[in-house]
Formats: C-alpha cells, structure tokens, sequence
C-alpha cells in the first residue's frame, strides 16, 4: 500500500465524501448507514463540513490513499454548554482498505485531536455485538462497554441484534 494521508474534510470534498459513504453503506452490515445512504446532496454535505470545521468540539477526518477515501472519522457533539463536553463518534473504513491498519490511525489521530482540544470529556460510541474487530480497535484505545442495547439494530437478515454502547474518558 503507498502512503496514508489523513486530513480534516473540507467543503470541496463534498461529493466524494458522500460517494464514500454510499459505497461503505452498501457493502458493510456492521455500520448504520445501509443500502439506501447518506441521503444528503452534495451541498447539503459541503455546509455541514463547512459548519463542522468551526466548531472546537467536532471534526470530521478523511484517510486518503491515492486521492481516493480509503476511511472517515467523526467527532460530533452538541452546542449546548451543559452537554458539549460529550462526543459521539463514527468511523468507517472501505472494504478495499481492510486490514492496512487505517481504523487504528484515523482513531489515533481522533483521539490526539481530542486530547490537544481539551473540551470533550466523554466520547461515546455504538457497535454491533458481533462487530470484534472494531470492539478489539475501541478496547485496544481504552474505550469501555457501558451497556448493551438489546436489540438495538437488525442484522442483514431483518433478526435483531444487540448493540454494544462504549464509552472513554477524557481528564
């Protein structure tokens, strides 16, 4: 594999984004995007990238291999000043790119953001039960299950299947 750029996404980046998230929607029955996308147009994306840059306690990571996006990271979280201090976190690599390791540097590099940033304090995700390569990448940067929604997803097959909520903290 060549080189690995990881990069905050840009307004411009827009449609390719999109393009990637269809793609991955289609392809993986781990994450909750599925056959039907993203359902965003292309500037609906471009002002939500543009929204996001601006705040201190969101970001959303590009991996890029080949000028093509070989995986996301996104950090959101909320405005308000009670509740800003919790993340949420999405990630998703392309099935071509599976097993390079770029899961593992898109959350290093999140989870540096993060840190350097210093206003989120718990970071919040969800993944499938069944999901254990990405539950042994979460364990692996010291995110802990929190609880098991029960039936909180459905499987390719419409049969439904727990959800796992993983937290970490941040001092």
């Amino acid at each position: 594999m060549t080189e690995i750029i990881v990069r905050e996404a840009e307004p411009k980046d827009a449609q390719k984004l999109i393009n990637f998230l269809n793609q991955v929607g289609k392809e993986s029955h781990f994450l909750t995007l599925d056959e039907v996308g993203i359902l965003m147009t292309a500037t609906q994306m471009s002002e939500y990238l543009a929204q996001i840059a601006e705040k201190d306690n969101n970001a959303y990571l590009l991996a890029i291999v080949n000028d093509e996006i070989a995986g996301v990271i996104s950090l959101t979280a909320d405005f308000h000043e009670r509740i800003r201090h919790i993340g949420d976190l999405f990630i998703a690599v392309s099935q071509n790119f599976q097993g390079y390791g770029i899961g593992h540097i898109l959350m290093a590099d999140m989870l540096e953001f993060i840190q350097e940033i210093g206003v989120i304090k718990r970071l919040e995700l969800q993944v499938q039960k069944r999901n254990e390569r990405a539950i042994h990448l979460y364990q692996k940067n010291s995110f802990e299950i929190e609880s098991i929604r029960k039936f909180g997803a459905r499987d390719e097959l419409g049969n439904l299947i727990d959800v796992l909520e993983m937290v970490r903290f941040f001092d």
